[in-house]
């Protein structure tokens, strides 16, 4: 697997497959203590060649690849006789989700379209939850502190939500998962092929799971001698709020030996 590729959210690696869980009740991870993640870190460090442990140099922070995507209002067939509002196309791109998992901004989602600004993206989110308030409809579009959208279930029906998934919310992270998120939280900014080499085995489905659960964050960034950005992942403030940590500099310490140094 490339670096510029985005992992794969498919496996048939057994461990993978079980660590799926699309929850983001914070109870599931309580079982999982910081030396939980340090130990994983080291067996981790131990049973693989300790030169691709080596601690990489923090790259610079950037924002995620915010390239504007292709105009979708061209993308409707000539012969399609019905025509996409904008209303719909924003819609559309909340109701599907950013593939990275982060929210929409208003600048994202006005560039779906021509001749729309950022500000009337936001006065037809307005109408949109208008609309789904009127409709008794369960979707709500919520703003996030970052300023960008989501697509969310209103609260009123999260009960529901959580009586039909039933015994999945009581799902916990599989030991393989905690290893890989011990592998970004020590080396903040490392790539997907990175952590493959230092497992030993595909890792893109617990990086998306991981991803998806906000526990890791995908940042595209261009590799110092050029060239086209690849995904670097980075624990979330999710993260370090779950664990108690005030920054990553408070992870337990792991016995240097590991590295070989």
């Amino acid at each position: 697997m490339n670096d510029d590729e985005h992992p794969s959210a498919e496996s048939n690696s057994p461990d993978e497959s079980n660590a799926e869980s699309h929850l983001e009740d914070d109870s599931e991870f309580g079982e999982i203590s910081l030396d939980d993640i340090g130990a994983a870190y080291a067996r981790a460090a131990a049973a693989h060649d300790p030169e691709t442990f080596a601690v990489p140099e923090a790259p610079p922070s950037s924002e995620s690849d915010d390239e504007p995507a292709p105009d979708a209002s061209t993308e409707n067939s000539a012969d399609d006789d019905e025509t996409v509002h904008p209303e719909g196309i924003i819609e559309a791109a909340l109701f599907v989700g950013h593939p990275d998992n982060q929210s929409f901004t208003p600048a994202r989602l006005a560039s779906l379209m021509r001749g729309v600004t950022e500000e009337e993206v936001m006065e037809m989110i307005d109408t949109l939850n208008q609309s789904y308030k009127s409709a008794e409809q369960a979707l709500r579009i919520i703003e996030e502190e970052d300023g960008g959208y989501r697509m969310t279930i209103a609260p009123a029906v999260e009960k529901v939500r959580h009586s039909f998934l039933g015994k999945v919310r009581e799902a916990r992270l599989s030991q393989a998962a905690v290893e890989v998120l011990s592998l970004v939280a020590y080396q903040p900014g490392v790539t997907a092929q990175t952590v493959q080499d230092q497992r030993g085995k595909d890792s893109g489905a617990l990086l998306n799971q991981l991803v998806r659960r906000r526990l890791l964050e995908m940042k595209r960034q261009a590799p110092a001698e050029g060239g086209r950005k690849v995904p670097h992942y980075y624990p979330t403030e999710r993260f370090l709020t779950l664990f108690g940590l005030e920054s990553l500099e408070d992870l337990p310490l792991v016995d240097e030996s590991f590295f070989g140094h």
